[in-house]
Order: structure tokens, then sequence, then C-alpha cells
């Protein structure tokens, strides 16, 4: 069955033009708060529209732009900021992206983006920014897939829009191999029905850190951390405030949400998890309460889901990566004619 399922992300961003000084409905208790006050970096030479996912590896720093022009990627030298490069071009040829959905490094430092509209992972390479390296395509029984990981070298691991499991593990062939786990709400009922709905207001954001096994994932809708062992295939902690599992109303095949914005972007690092949180009512936005988009929360778990901290922001961000050798925040605001934004945190 082929059922489209439409990305939350692209479906807020058409009803929102958020966050004033409205209130955030976390309801999670973390034991200390502490204000961050980032500093602005220039990107030169290149405009980015919504740039919503950035990655430090060694010296590179890559940002996803989600509404492009041109190109999805853009490669920069960090920390001077030079542009090395532009890639994976929008368009319908055959080597070029529809969408992109998330791009990953992998311990070979290679470069991978995921695009869900022509359902394939691609791996691009340094010599040659015209083609990826690498084309797989995804499985044709996968209902549009909004995020992935590399779990290792030969598979990858994405979440299960069909609402009968909560991961997927998809081989280097594009084929699945593998499930495991379920959908941590409590009105699931763990039969072997579809639940199209349940799987779209349960999107989720993952990470997963091969260190430890661990997997994390964060609800864009609600206020929900997942934290799975995937080595023992246990769960190791749902984070789940009561009241903030997402909310919605069915209509047809689609979930319509009516709860609050969560969760947009989650990173396991050495001894902690980090989350951004918007934490905004859909009343509030849909009244045009608020006028900038992002979270101005990270939240901050240890690898067992207990809270330790909170990050209290000077501006809005969709996206990070966590340098914690060097004990860095680096932001996206799309709010911002620069969005790229550094902060330093406590260890």
């Amino acid at each position: 069955m082929n059922i489209v399922i439409p990305t939350l992300g692209l479906f807020v961003l058409s009803i929102v033009n958020s966050c004033g000084k409205s209130e955030s409905f976390s309801d999670v208790k973390f034991p200390e708060t502490i204000s961050l006050i980032g500093k602005e970096r220039t990107i030169p030479d290149v405009y980015l529209k919504y740039p919503f996912r950035v990655r430090l590896h060694g010296t590179s720093l890559y940002i996803m732009d989600i509404h492009p022009i041109d190109y999805y990627c853009h490669e920069f030298a960090y920390p001077s900021m030079e542009h090395k490069r532009s890639f994976v071009k929008r368009g319908e040829a055959p080597n070029e992206f529809l969408d992109a959905e998330n791009i990953r490094l992998d311990n070979q430092g290679r470069f991978w983006v995921l695009d869900a509209n022509r359902k394939k992972i691609a791996r691009f390479g340094e010599a040659d920014v015209s083609a990826p390296e690498e084309a797989i395509p995804l499985d044709e029984g996968l209902i549009r897939t909004l995020d992935f990981d590399l779990l290792n070298d030969s598979t990858f691991v994405v979440p299960d829009y069909t609402g009968l499991h909560r991961l997927l593990f998809v081989n280097r062939d594009g084929r699945v191999v593998r499930s495991l786990f379920n959908i941590p709400a409590a009105s699931h009922n763990n039969t072997r029905d579809a639940d199209f709905p349940l799987a779209q207001a349960w999107r989720s954001f993952l990470h997963y850190n091969a260190d430890h096994g661990i997997l994390a994932m964060v609800t864009q809708l609600g206020q929900v951390l997942e934290i799975y062992d995937i080595r023992n295939e246990r769960t190791l902690n749902i984070v789940k405030p009561t009241g903030m599992e997402p909310q919605f109303v069915t209509r047809g095949d689609y979930a319509v949400p009516t709860g609050i914005m969560g969760y947009s972007d989650v990173h396991i690092g050495k001894k902690h998890i980090y989350a951004i949180f918007w934490g905004r009512s859909f009343d509030d936005i849909k009244q045009q309460k608020e006028i900038r988009e992002g979270g101005r929360y990270i939240h901050v778990f240890d690898l067992q889901g207990n809270p330790v901290r909170q990050y209290v922001l000077d501006r809005y961000i969709t996206g990070f990566h966590i340098d914690e050798e060097n004990k860095k925040i680096i932001g996206l605001d799309v709010n911002a004619d620069q969005p790229l934004v550094e902060y330093t945190y406590l260890p």
C-alpha cells in the first residue's frame, strides 16, 4: 500500500511563523537552568533559506538547507567558514534530489544524505560533487522515510511509519532486514494492525551513538524522549511526562496536531543526551502569537534519561551540533540573516 505521509516539519512550517514571549510547556524538572549568550558567525558567499541540520567533522562544517535555490548541502572550512563546495543539487534529473531530510558523516568522514521523496540514501565523495558515489534505493514497502542514521558499515536505522514498529534496520541494498520496539503511546495496543496517523503523530528525530550502542529518539510533537539499547534490544527509558505525549486528531489517514511543538534535533554525546525543545502550543502558533521559528531550550539528560540541566538560549534554533571536545553548541537560527551561532556550555 502506498500511503503518502506529509512531512510534519514542512506541515508545521506552513502554519508557523513562530515564537515570541509565549510560555514553554516543558514538564520535565531539571536540577539547574543556565542561560547562554551566543556568538554569531558569518557565512560568506552562500545564501541559506532554511538551514536545518549542521554537522562538524574534523575541520569541515556541513550545513543542510531544506528549502534551497540550487543545492541542499554546503561544506565550509571550520572555523574560518571559507566555502569549500555546494552539492546535493536540487532537481528532477537522475543525479539530483527532490528533497533532503537529514545528513550524516560516517566514521571515515563520508557524507550521507536522505531523500525521502525519491526514497533513497546517497553517499557523496570529495572528488566529484555532481553525482553521488553511491545511491541506495529504499525498500518499496517503507512508508516515506523522514530520518536515518548509520548503525554500522552495512546497516542504516530508520523510523517505521506504518505504526507496526518503532525502528527498522535497512541494509546497503535498501531492504528491511529487522524491526524493533513499538511506539510507546498509551493508546497503542501493540497489535499487528498498521496505524498510520499514530506513526505520523509520533514522528521523531533520532541519533545513534555506536560507542554506547544507544539510540535516542525525540518527538516533534509532544515531549517524549526514548532511549534504546540497540545491542541488547531493550528499552532503557521512556521520558514521557504526564499529558505530554503527542496530541492529535485523526482525519482520514492523517494526524492533525493539537498539542505542542516539541523537539527538533537530538544528539548523544559521551555522557549526555542533548535535545532542542520548542515547547509551544499549536493554539498559540495558529493565532500567530509568535514570530520566530525554532527552540531556545537545550534539554540535557544523562544516558539513562535522568534530567541534568536545561540551557536557555538567547535565540531560537532548529538544528545543532554538539562539539563536546571544545564545549560548544553550534546552532542554526533561521530567523537571522546570518544563521550560524555558537554557544559555550558547561561540561
